[in-house]
């Protein structure tokens, strides 16, 4: 179970029982190394192989799904971020630092496994500055709202 979360954490993809994908880069290559450590020292087996794709469509097939994955998350991402500005405008009255925070905290864990740039990211990044903003800022007085059509 450990094994599989650690890997969930770096954002690897499964293929089929046993069998995980991660690009790899100095990052990865060292929380595998790590990974196959710890699994043989608590007397289990372990071995880690570096495969690649057979060709440029199952290559770019497989950039797919793990850019897929990141846009998913992404998405919720900026779903949250517009929730949490939208209340903070609106004056929602409870303290929204803390949503805005674990909302925060979970963009930088996916942006460490953004291995392929998902073009959302730059979106889930302003998303949050707009939430940012508007917690820190407060509520819009109600003719700034009707001017911009929030009424």
């Amino acid at each position: 179970m450990a094994v599989w979360r650690k890997l969930r954490d770096l954002g690897a993809l499964y293929l089929q029982d046993g069998v995980a994908a991660l690009p790899e880069d100095a990052v990865t290559r060292e929380q595998m190394e790590w990974l196959q450590l710890r699994v043989r020292e608590a007397g289990g087996e372990a071995t880690l192989w570096e495969a690649r794709p057979g060709t440029v469509a199952e290559e770019g097939e497989l950039v797919g799904t793990f850019r897929a994955a990141r846009e998913e998350a992404y998405r919720a991402l900026i779903a949250g971020a517009e929730r949490v500005r939208r209340k903070a405008e609106m004056g929602g009255g409870a303290d929204l630092s803390e949503p805005l925070g674990k909302l925060e905290r979970a963009f930088r864990v996916e942006r460490r496994r953004d291995y392929f740039r998902s073009p959302l990211r730059a979106e889930a990044q302003e998303a949050l500055r707009a939430a940012r903003r508007a917690v820190r800022e407060g509520p819009k007085d109600e003719g700034a709202r009707v001017a911009e059509g929030g009424l």
